[in-house]
């Protein structure tokens, strides 16, 4: 199976409200869990109005080619830009392979 992790760091300048932050910060994650079905929550920056880092992970079926399993995590990612309420200053992915991944691409 394919592992999909990422952190990501979102800017919030000029805001001076934690629990504004919190009600946004919720709704995305809400979202992600629901469209991609991902486990998602804010990781860092707790304290800080202005800054969150929320981080992701998700399995992918082994079955998947590597070049699709990074493209869904991309596309994660992206739909993040799109719709955070504030700027995505970081991202930061990986993908990590666990057990027999790959073996199909090699056969082929």
């Amino acid at each position: 199976m394919w592992i999909g992790v990422a952190r990501i760091k979102i800017d919030f300048f000029g805001n001076d409200s934690i629990s504004k932050k919190r009600e946004n910060i919720e709704s995305l994650c809400k979202d992600l869990k629901k469209e991609f079905n991902v486990s998602v929550g804010e990781v860092a920056d707790f304290d800080d109005p202005e800054s969150c880092i929320i981080g992701f992970a998700t399995i992918i079926p082994e079955t998947w080619r590597t070049q699709s399993a990074q493209d869904y995590i991309q596309t994660i990612c992206k739909r993040i830009d799109e719709t955070a309420f504030s700027r995505v200053v970081v991202t930061d992915w990986d993908l990590l392979a666990h057990g027999p991944v790959g073996v199909q691409e090699e056969e082929q």
